[in-house]
Parts: structure tokens; sequence; C-alpha cells
């Protein structure tokens, strides 16, 4: 689940002062009647393509998320139900859970199938658990029906994750956006005021289409609805919660973390998807 990039107030700072010397160096102040109509229209039509495409990838967001904490309370249910059988069985359970998670984790979202193989290694471990007693029997029936649980919620995923949107509604938006921009500046004056509004009115246009990316990009408050939730389950597990390094180099502070009182951070030498070489740091925070 590594992901990469300024933060959006980075971005819209950067956007406006771009627009802004546009604004200030493009003259424009003319008067023209067709271009008043082709701005109308291409933003009516603008508004109702990212309305929906805005909706579509929350609802998208909102699925994904909601099968990641299904997935979350499978694993912690399969954890507890170990704890039935000797202390090597439960210890063998979480450190199988925990390379999951940690896989999880070191793979972007998209690519959110290259976890599927732990699961198998998983359900291998607990098929040849020996039960000796029925509690145990039970126990492993249900961390079995759990394992089949949480391959269905792995697809549920991954079949979200691949919904992206399509490139023609990129170049649909890009293209009106492009429109409304050209006829902005186009009718713009001279004036202050004009300048100021339209440089403003540019740099939310293009924010708009940078959070519509973002959601497509499924880094959209990441930290509320990735890290978070993970984290918990790593403490609730018993574990140190794990993190890619780059994450708090671009995207997230490590202040957000300070009441854990450590953390096992991340670092990749190798171009990704190349995993090799990882190196796993224990860092103290209290």
């Amino acid at each position: 689940m590594k992901r990469f990039g300024a933060s959006i107030y980075t971005k819209l700072a950067i956007v406006f002062v771009f627009f802004l010397a546009l604004a200030i160096f493009i003259k424009g102040d003319r008067n023209s009647e067709f271009i008043r109509v082709v701005m109308g229209a291409a933003s009516f039509v603008f508004g109702i393509i990212l309305a929906f495409s805005t909706a579509n990838r929350h609802s998208r967001l909102s699925q994904i998320r909601e099968s990641l904490r299904e997935g979350d309370a499978v694993m912690l249910n399969i954890y507890e139900l170990s704890k039935v059988f000797s202390k090597d069985v439960t210890d063998e359970t979480r450190r199988l859970i925990d390379e999951l998670l940690i896989i999880q984790c070191d793979y972007f979202l998209r690519d959110f199938d290259n976890c599927v193989g732990n699961i198998d290694k998983l359900y291998v471990f607990i098929e040849k658990i020996k039960a000796t007693n029925k509690v145990q029997e039970d126990a492993r029936s249900k961390m079995l029906s759990e394992i089949e649980e949480m391959v269905k919620v792995e697809k549920k995923v991954i079949y979200h994750v691949n919904d992206e949107m399509l490139m023609y509604e990129w170049i649909s938006l890009i293209a009106l956006e492009g429109v409304i921009l050209f006829c902005l500046y186009y009718l713009k004056s001279t004036d202050i005021i004009s300048v100021v509004l339209t440089a403003t009115l540019s740099a939310l246009l293009v924010m708009l289409l940078l959070i519509l990316r973002d959601l497509d990009l499924l880094v959209w408050q990441e930290s509320n609805w990735i890290w978070e939730p993970l984290s918990k389950l790593f403490v609730e597990l018993g574990l140190d919660p794990y993190f890619p390094g780059e994450l708090f180099k671009k995207r997230i502070k490590l202040d957000s973390f300070k009441k854990f009182k450590r953390i096992r951070i991340a670092s990749y030498p190798k171009p990704y998807p190349d995993l090799s070489g990882k190196k796993i740091k224990l860092m103290e925070l209290k």
C-alpha cells in the first residue's frame, strides 16, 4: 500500500502561483459572445462529468475500505481462535498473519493480488494443525472457514482496485477544463481583481482534477483509511506497527503515530516492485 506524491496543499500553492503569473502576463479583456457561450457549455458538461466521476470514485474507495476492514476482522479472528492451541501454533499463526500484512504494506494497492500467495501459506499451516479435542477441532474448522472468507475479501479488493478511470474519461475532463481555462483568460480584464480571481478559479479547477486523480489512485486521506486501521490491527495482534519508510518522507508526519511505543520502518534499496534487500528498522517512539 505504498504511495507517493506531494501534499495537496503544496500542489495547490504551486498551481496558484503558476496561474497568477499567467494571468499577469496574458492580456485578455476581449469581449466575445461566442466565447461566453462556449465557456458556459464547457462548464456545464465539465461539471456533470466531474460530479459523476467523483461520486463514482468515492463509492469505489468506500467499497475498498470496507473490504479491507472485513479482512482485518477475519485475520484478528483467526489469531484469537489460534489461542485454543499451543503457544507454538499461536505464535506461528501470528507470524504468518504478520507476513501477510507486511506484504500488503510493501506493495501498491494496484498490485494487491501479489499478497494472495501468503494466504495460501496460512491456509496450509492451519490445515496441518492437529486437533486433540472438540474445542480445537471446532476452532480449526472456523479458522479454515475464515481463510475462505479472506480469499473472497481479497478478490473484492482486487476487483475494485482494478476498476480505474478509463483514458477517454480523463481526456474528456482535461479537454473541457482546457477550454474553460482558455475562455477565462480570453475574457479576463487587466485589473487586479480580475487577475486574482482568474488565477484562483483556474487553480481550483486544476485542483478538482488532482483530487479526482488522488481518489482514482486511492491516495485520498490514506492515513485515515489505510495506515491508522492497519496500525491498530498490528497492535491487537501483539505486533509493532509496520510502515514503508517513504511514507514519512513524503506524505505522512511521523508525529501521527507517536502514540505507539515502537514501529517498524522498511527501506527498499531497489526500485519498485523489486523488494529484495529490504531492511526493517525498529524505531522507539517513547
